[in-house]
């Protein structure tokens, strides 16, 4: 969605270049149409902008995930270490 918006950006870009030597003809039309394309234009950046803000939000929310998952398997690898050490000592020492 990115690129594809990075591409339309480009192309309006494009488009709006090519209308500003038309504009020198003073043509009410073209006037018109740059218009249109300038607010479709900051339209799209807009939501570009929005994109990469929620792209930050995400990769933020994935890191702490990541981060909870690590410590959870820290303790269960330690608890597992445990169980056997018990169970080692136990048999060891006679015990159930």
């Amino acid at each position: 969605m990115k690129q594809k918006l990075e591409l339309e950006i480009h192309q309006l870009k494009g488009k709006l270049n090519v209308m500003k030597h038309m504009e020198d003809d003073g043509d009410s039309k073209v006037l018109n149409v740059m218009d249109i394309l300038y607010n479709e234009l900051r339209d799209k950046e807009q939501s570009l902008r929005e994109i990469g803000t929620l792209n930050q939000a995400l990769i933020v929310k994935e890191r702490k995930s990541n981060d909870e998952l690590q410590d959870a398997r820290k303790v269960l690898i330690s608890g597992v270490k445990d169980v056997y050490s018990w169970q080692y000592w136990c048999e060891e020492n006679g015990g159930t």
